[in-house]
């Protein structure tokens, strides 16, 4: 049996900021190699500056690597694009625009016709439980909610893989484990391509088939760990003792990399 081919393919990118004011340029991420399948979960972890976002963001488009390429289906990443959906921590939604316009607005883009853009929105207003809101506006919603609807809008769009960074890192504790419930219930039923970036242990197994834990600045893929955890994943699993012996190895890792950068 030949080897499945990589939705995405990440090989040996890096990055360099330039050099600030006379300073000295700034290495955020050492060259890279990561192969992600196709329908995988890869949650991302690291400590803060390691380079995660950057990362991110590089395969996003909005950053430009300084050295080697993204595949994505094949084709070199080289900008933004609708085949990639990008979540960010904060909601980043058109406040002049309604719940369902706001989970529209990619369609539009694409010239997709009024009323099927108006059939999809609603949709996927209902699947993340906000049906009842598709006509108020974000300044109506809780910080939950504006979440649901950009998460809702990267969706929409139908991208070949979904970008999230720490998307759920302005919540509480209480509207976080609802929406990490609800992503992955998505992606049980959708199969879709994940790459979640978050500093939150426990959410990075609970909703991850993969854990990608980095180094300290400048970053570089230090481990890659299978969640071997069953699927549908109740909210009680977090208390198994395969989740806990996990959260404990995961644990070391990151506090070694803390340690080692004097965070």
């Amino acid at each position: 049996m030949g080897q499945a081919v990589s939705k995405l393919l990440i090989e040996n990118v890096g990055k360099v900021f330039p050099a600030q004011r006379g300073g000295q340029p700034t290495r955020a991420l050492m060259p890279t190699a990561l192969n992600v399948g196709d329908n995988d979960f890869i949650t991302i972890l690291g400590p803060s500056g390691c380079g995660k976002s950057t990362l991110l963001r590089i395969i996003g488009g909005l950053e430009t690597a300084s050295e080697g390429r993204i595949l994505l289906d094949g084709s070199a990443v080289s900008g933004p694009g609708a085949d990639r959906g990008f979540v960010f921590q904060s909601y980043t939604l058109f406040p002049w625009l309604t719940v369902a316009q706001n989970i529209a607005f990619g369609l539009r883009e694409k010239g997709v016709v009024e009323r099927e853009r108006l059939d999809i929105a609603r949709s996927w207003a209902d699947r993340v439980g906000l049906s009842s809101f598709v006509d108020h506006f974000p300044r109506q919603l809780s910080g939950g909610m504006q979440q649901r609807t950009a998460i809702a809008r990267a969706l929409a769009n139908d991208p070949k893989i979904l970008l999230l960074d720490e998307p759920f890192g302005a919540l509480d504790n209480q509207t976080r484990a609802l929406m990490q419930e609800m992503l992955l219930g998505i992606w049980e039923r959708d199969q879709k391509t994940v790459l979640f970036v978050t500093h939150d242990i426990e959410e990075a197994i609970f909703v991850g088939s993969r854990v990608v834990v980095m180094s300290a600045r400048p970053g570089r893929i230090k481990a890659d760990i299978a969640v071997d955890l069953p699927h549908p994943r109740p909210y009680t699993i977090k208390t198994s003792p395969e989740f806990v012996a996990l959260k404990e190895r995961l644990v070391e890792e990151i506090r070694a990399e803390v340690m080692a950068s004097g965070q």
